[in-house]
């Protein structure tokens, strides 16, 4: 199935390079483009979208307020960030608010489809650059001991590998495991930890002890 995407993104040049190479390389296509938060939300085009690629830095009101606003809706499509900004608070304020993954501008355009395939089924992708900031704001509320979730060790190993950012395919080449199967045991972990995505499961584990970074 090809994946439709709606782009908000204020810079021409990479505007320009996502949506004439993206499409080429994989199963995707741009169904609409927005320079600003504010016409990205009025235009019709974003309902027919599976995720929305956004830039946080942008005239008017900015990503973040777009996220805010797009969240409210009763339908919206996932969200994948990709910007500049590194700051975990920020990472960690995208996420809160809603966004599904957030990349930073410059990774490799397979890693980008990549993220975009993960977060339309439901994962969650941090830039492998940022994944351990990011989790370190859990860390105040981490627990030194707790449950163990029932988890098995390799439940465990491949928990403590998504703290580290890393995407279906890196957690099966790491786990030595097909794509397919790690799905089944993220299944498996989102059961036993009663979450429903990749930043809840690794929160609660960091707060047992269970994941190291």
């Amino acid at each position: 199935m090809t994946l439709q995407l709606y782009l908000c993104e204020d810079n021409a040049i990479f505007a320009r390079d996502l949506i004439e190479k993206l499409p080429r390389m994989v199963d995707v296509r741009f169904c609409g483009h927005a320079e600003c938060a504010e016409a990205a939300l009025a235009d019709p085009a974003l309902d027919g979208a599976d995720v929305l690629l956004l830039d946080l830095e942008m005239p008017g009101n900015g990503g973040l307020w777009c996220i805010d606003q797009l969240t409210r809706r009763e339908t919206f499509p996932e969200i994948l960030v990709l910007t500049t900004t590194s700051s975990e608070d920020v990472v960690f304020c995208a996420i809160q608010k809603g966004a599904a993954g957030y990349l930073l501008k410059g990774t490799a355009l397979k890693k980008v489809y990549q993220g975009i395939v993960d977060v339309s089924e439901g994962g969650c992708v941090i830039d492998s650059q940022l994944a351990a900031r990011f989790w370190n704001l859990f860390l105040s509320a981490r627990g030194r001991s707790g449950p163990n979730y029932e988890l098995t060790p390799e439940e465990i190993d491949l928990l403590n590998l998504m703290a580290r950012g890393l995407s279906n395919p890196e957690l099966g080449s790491a786990m030595g495991r097909k794509r397919t199967n790690i799905k089944k045991m993220l299944a498996r972990i989102y059961r036993k930890m009663s979450v429903n995505s990749r930043v809840e499961a690794v929160r609660l584990a960091m707060q047992a002890g269970l994941v190291e970074l």
